[in-house]
């Protein structure tokens, strides 16, 4: 009977009806995983009752476990469904983020305006996604940021395929020309690279069959050249994929959050991912799987926590990175 209760709590803290502090009281017995400083989530494991601030990969995983266990939407989802294609980071909607077929360097400054340190976040469209969590990162602890991002423009420095514009992206690799001087010349201490995988060119045409080869020959030569630019490298993962749009999904009546759901190993993109993460451990830098970060080992789910996970098939929303905030905080020690 003491275990039912210590579970009840846990669902129902999970989907925020309800205080830690009165979850507490209904199972004493229960680890807390803990969210923000302002929230905590209340997961019925062992007999002590521990309470802390979410901040490991580990504890992000547990709550994604027993969100696989919902398959409706939370009454206080966030943010509400008519509002998540809306939710996402500032800078995707600014200057910032060059478009297809531009090639222009905007300056783009955030962070600690009067921060010593330099941090740069350099990337496609995932490198302003992200940038709703660093820029909170980097007042904290001093650092000023350079962002460089470039819609659908990876970090590989090959032409890849523009599925945008159905064509070679020669504005990539154009643009990639620009601005690497200038990321050389800043001498950053902190170099932040993120990107999603885009397919080969062969004879001026798609190639998805030579793009793992392709990528594990370009990836590590353009990380090799961006670690020589800081004294730190960290490379963040594309995040997942989902296999169709999480809103639609999400919104059709008497919805199923579970067919909303992805496979891990279609969604994490598992090939590009592991040589993006020798590549990387391979040059002693960092390396933050954001597939850990949204999928448990077999599934990715569209709502963790009370939160809408992706505004579209590709991006988080803002919501869900403010809530990863202390653990990317974490993982770049930070």
């Amino acid at each position: 009977m003491k275990q039912i209760k210590i579970i009840a709590a846990a669902i129902i803290m999970l989907i925020g009806l309800i205080s830690p502090a009165q979850a507490a009281k209904v199972g004493q017995s229960c680890s807390i995983i803990g969210a923000t400083s302002a929230e905590l989530v209340c997961l019925a494991q062992g007999k002590k009752k521990i309470w802390q601030k979410l901040q490991t990969v580990e504890g992000v995983q547990k709550v994604i476990e027993l969100s696989l266990k919902t398959t409706t939407l939370p009454k206080n989802l966030k943010p509400a469904l008519k509002n998540v294609r809306s939710d996402k980071s500032f800078w995707l909607d600014q200057e910032c983020s060059v478009d297809f077929e531009d090639i222009k360097v905007p300056e783009c400054l955030a962070g600690d305006p009067n921060g010593k340190k330099i941090m740069v976040v350099y990337g496609d469209s995932h490198a302003s996604m992200w940038m709703t969590s660093l820029d909170q990162i980097a007042k904290k602890s001093g650092y000023k940021i350079h962002l460089f991002a470039k819609l659908a423009c990876p970090l590989v420095e090959t032409t890849i395929w523009s599925y945008q514009l159905n064509r070679p992206f020669t504005e990539c690799t154009s643009w990639q020309q620009l601005v690497l001087p200038k990321i050389q010349g800043l001498k950053a201490d902190l170099l932040i690279v993120t990107d999603q995988w885009k397919p080969a060119v062969v004879d001026g045409k798609k190639s998805d069959f030579d793009t793992p080869a392709m990528w594990e020959v370009e990836f590590p030569k353009a990380l090799q050249r961006l670690q020589s630019y800081a004294k730190r490298l960290v490379v963040i993962s594309n995040n997942p994929s989902m296999q169709q749009d999480s809103v639609t999904c999400a919104s059709k009546p008497r919805a199923n959050l579970a067919l909303c759901s992805a496979g891990r190993s279609q969604a994490g993109n598992e090939k590009i991912n592991a040589i993006e993460e020798s590549a990387t451990t391979a040059l002693g830098a960092t390396f933050i799987d954001a597939v850990d970060l949204a999928c448990s080992d077999y599934l990715c789910p569209v709502v963790i926590g009370e939160r809408f996970v992706y505004f579209d098939q590709w991006h988080f929303t803002q919501t869900y990175i403010k809530w990863l905030t202390p653990v990317i905080a974490k993982s770049l020690n930070l």
